[in-house]
Order: structure tokens, then sequence, then C-alpha cells
């Protein structure tokens, strides 16, 4: 799996970005918080976000079933982000994967720069993610409807729209209609408040995989995107997404990095990658690449 990290990251673009500050250390308007999700569509079930330190560490745990295609899944998972890690279990298959946070990468080049390179780049992210969203054909909307008492920006691009909590990068509601692949995804309740130390705890009996090799990915995709926002360009531009990265979206095969920006083409590839298993693999094939590849515009 791979987060679908280049949408996400366009939404914090699309963000205002406050003057001196890390455009990758915004905080969250609540310390702590428990977010209730609902999952409908393409996939049915729900999801549960957990969140710390403004943001900063957070732990998702969703249960779903996923049909498409005529082929139904479940699937049940954890994910857990800390400032420096990204640990994804599969609680099916008893695996994990880990990975060291995009978010990190990113401090530590804007932290690089000089004072006058990072008035720059806060200066020029917010244009330049508006930019890059509307060389995709999207548009940005900022606080255009308030979800659970929380302003939301509204973002589309790539045939899916997000509402996330404005000034950062959190949705509250993820909606699409891609190839018949329908993605619906709303926070039914967020209530703040402690939250138990327990949920953040790696699940027991996983042994989690890395991969060095996505982690240099994502470090000179980190320096190339700082240098892009530096000199007024996309943060885009030549950005290649890893192959293995955590927790937002697969590409049409594991192996093989993407060149897609965000859940549309995902949703894309879907379909092909489906449509390739049917002349080659066997039934119960088709129906784990499928898995492999749809399980995880949700992740």
């Amino acid at each position: 799996m791979k987060k679908i990290w280049p949408f996400m990251i366009l939404l914090m673009f699309a963000a205002s970005a406050a003057a001196a500050e890390n455009p990758w250390d915004r905080k969250l308007p609540f310390k702590s918080a428990t977010v209730k999700y609902k999952v409908a569509g393409s996939m049915k079930g729900e999801k549960t976000l957990y969140v710390k330190d403004y943001g900063r560490t957070s732990a998702e745990y969703s249960t779903v079933t996923m049909k498409v295609f005529g082929m139904s899944q479940d699937q049940k998972e954890i994910i857990i982000t800390t400032p420096d890690w990204v640990y994804s279990a599969d609680l099916i298959e008893k695996t994990g994967t880990k990975q060291t946070n995009m978010n990190k990468f990113m401090k530590e080049e804007y932290n690089k720069l000089s004072s006058s390179d990072q008035k720059k780049l806060v200066k020029n992210s917010e244009a330049m993610g508006i930019s890059t969203i509307e060389d995709l054909n999207g548009t940005v909307e900022k606080n255009a409807v308030n979800i659970l008492g929380y302003d939301c920006d509204k973002v589309t691009v790539m045939g899916t729209t997000a509402y996330n909590i404005s000034g950062s990068a959190l949705p509250l509601k993820i909606q699409g209609d891609t190839m018949g692949i329908k993605i619906f995804q709303e926070a039914v309740n967020l209530s703040t408040g402690s939250v138990l130390s327990s949920k953040f705890n790696l699940p027991p009996g996983i042994e989690f995989e890395y991969d060095p090799v996505a982690d240099q990915m994502m470090k000179e995709q980190a320096q190339e995107m700082v240098k892009n926002l530096v000199e007024g360009k996309s943060p885009m531009a030549g950005a290649v997404p890893p192959a293995q990265t955590e927790s937002y979206a697969q590409p049409s095969t594991p192996s093989q990095p993407s060149n897609d920006y965000g859940v549309g083409q995902d949703a894309k590839d879907v379909g092909q990658a489906a449509r390739q298993e049917t002349k080659d693999a066997t039934i119960d094939e088709v129906k784990q690449g499928v898995r492999s590849v749809f399980k995880s515009l949700f992740d």
C-alpha cells in the first residue's frame, strides 16, 4: 500500500499559509480527538480516527467490505502515524509495513532553508498548491461548508471532492465516482478530549516490513518539492510517487510506481488492472489482484 500522498499534499498547500509557519508542522484546532466515519459506495463499513498532539500522531482503525466487479472482500486494518513513522497493519492477513513519515522529510528540508527562502516557500505554497490543482482541472473553495462544527475547505480534483478542516489536510468528507467506482467517506461524529494511549500501540504478532528504497525516493522528492516551492514552481513538478509509501493508495501493480495525482487516477488503475487480470488469471487470482489495488482507495 501507499498513500495518495500527492492528493493530501495538495490539500495542505491549498490551506492558508501563515507567515513564518512551517507548512508541514501545522496544528489541528484540537489537541486530541476521536473521529468516527461511515464508509459507503463501493466500500461499506466504518473507520475511527484517533489523534493526539494536535494531529502529529494518529491511529486509524477501519473495518470495511469492498465490492467491485461482483466480488466482495473484507478488510480490517490499523494505520499508526507518528512524527517519524507510518505503520500499516492488515489484521486479516497478519502483515504490516513501516515507512518514514513523508512529513518528516518535508520538515527537514524546510528547516535547512535560509530565513529568506523559508519566507519565499510559505508565500508560494498556497498559490502554487492552488495552481497545481487548477492544472488538474480542480477547484478550491475556502470555508465552503461547516461539518460537525468545523469550517471546511472544498477541494475537487481528478473526479474526487474532499472537505478538509480549514488550514489542515484532515478531511471530514470525501466523495467521488470514477468509472463506476463510488467513493464516499464522511465523519459522523467528532469528539475532542483525551484518547487512551493504547489506541496508538502497534498490534501484536505482526512483523512490519521496511523498504529503504522507498524512503530514499521520498527523501529525494521532498528535496525537489521544497526546491520547486522556493523557486515559485508547482510543488508536483517532476514528482513521481514512490512505489511503497504509507497509507493513501496503490497503483495498478504493487511493485511499480504510479504517475497519478490522486484517487481519480487510482480508480482508473483499478479498472485497468482488473480487466488485465481477467485475461490471464484464475478467479481467485483476480479477486486477490482487485483486493490489493482497490482496498487502497480508502487506506
